[in-house]
């Protein structure tokens, strides 16, 4: 127990140096330890030459690390007591190299086998990757298009509108007679979780589907109105034109608009169809929005108003996450659906704790939740693509 004692004191002093908290004493004792055997020198160089560490020294020196440690020591010696006949001997190498994962309390070794900690940390963190443009097109004649790997230029000419996939990988719907209400046939755009699109309409109009959503339009609107179908959360610049827009939400009164930008968030997993107005006017059944005004539709079709900071609905399509004052839970259903991660409480009262932040959406799952177990409110662990949110003990 001794040898195991002095490893994970040398594992401690390694991780506060790649945080640049080490003192001089500290690294003195590091330097022998390095001379003692070659072998202790290749691990080392290993966690040192890890990308990772870079990206996360920030975060890392406001850390609690001294809690932290004794929390693994605690651990391990519960490991250790309950697999006696684990081999003392490649555990003393490997916990020379442990390294925590702050954002779930799990830890990994690397040892001498040619086991990498880069290699074993995928497997339960760096496989969850921020969303991006992913998209199918379906067109009229039932045929689809995945939009991430099409090539750019034109994909398909429908009725007079030209389908184009710019070089920025945005959709562009090229037509000089948008209102002719041919009979082209009606195109639908789904993203998955884990994806997001833009696409310009025939007429102009712009829209933005967030991740797990779709959206159904002819390739041709006729002179009475535009109109076209959704699901999920999708943003909305509707070009200014007499012809009414029209936005339908499955078994939900319409948003009616001349020309205004809007989100409408219309997921089946959320209690209330959201409508938030940030420029123009929309109507919703017979309630008509200002800006700066959410009507929210419940499931027994009342419509509430109320004025909101917009930005905390509409920030999604601009690249960010922001919440403030949030419950837990409405934070990690935008997540679940952005990294395509599966949410469990360990105990459901934690989904009502609330929590403040403005963060990138390309912010990797794992900074996100260091911060949010910074609070020291709640604390997670990674099995797969499946998150466990836990009270911090």
């Amino acid at each position: 127990m001794k040898n195991y004692k002095k490893d994970i004191e040398i594992a401690r002093l390694i991780s506060r140096e790649l945080s640049g908290n080490v003192s001089p004493d500290e690294l003195q004792v590091l330097k022998n330890w390095l001379d003692e055997a070659p072998g202790n020198k290749t691990i080392y160089d290993t966690l040192k030459s890890q990308s990772q560490w870079g990206n996360r020294k920030k975060i890392l020196s406001g850390y609690d690390q001294e809690k932290e440690w004794e929390k693994l020591e605690r651990q391990i010696d519960k490991q250790i007591d309950k697999h006696r006949y684990f081999n003392r001997s490649l555990f003393r190498y490997a916990a020379a190299a442990v390294v925590i994962l702050m954002i779930t309390g799990t830890w990994f070794y690397y040892d001498r086998q040619q086991i990498s900690l880069e290699q074993t940390a995928e497997l339960q963190i760096n496989n969850i990757v921020p969303g991006g443009n992913k998209a199918i097109l379906t067109l009229g004649d039932g045929s689809k298009i995945v939009l991430d790997s099409a090539r750019t230029g034109t994909l398909a000419t429908q009725g007079g509108s030209e389908i184009i996939k710019q070089d920025d990988g945005r959709l562009l719907y090229a037509n000089s007679s948008p209102y002719e209400g041919g009979q082209a046939g009606m195109n639908t755009i789904e993203t998955p979780r884990g994806g997001e699109y833009f696409v310009e309409l025939p007429d102009g109009s712009k829209a933005w589907l967030n991740a797990a959503s779709s959206i159904k339009f002819p390739v041709e609107f006729n002179r009475k109105e535009r109109r076209v179908a959704i699901s999920g959360e999708v943003y909305f610049e509707v070009e200014k034109n007499k012809v009414p827009f029209i936005v339908e939400v499955v078994n939900k009164p319409e948003v009616k608009v001349l020309g205004t930008h809007f989100n409408v968030n219309a997921y089946a997993d959320e209690s209330t169809v959201r409508t938030t107005l940030v420029e123009g006017y929309v109507q919703v059944g017979l309630v008509i929005l200002k800006p700066g005004q959410q009507s929210e539709l419940n499931s027994e079709g009342v419509i509430r108003v109320k004025e909101v900071n917009t930005s905390l609905y509409t920030a999604w399509k601009d690249g960010r996450f922001i919440f403030k004052d949030t419950p837990l839970e409405d934070i990690m259903r935008n997540m679940s659906r952005w990294y395509d991660v599966d949410i469990f409480y360990a105990d459901s009262s934690l989904k009502s704790l609330c929590f403040t932040g403005n963060i990138p959406r390309e912010t990797s799952v794992e900074e996100i939740f260091i911060l949010l177990g910074k609070t020291k409110r709640i604390q997670f662990q990674v099995t797969n693509k499946t998150i466990t949110i836990m009270k911090e003990p």
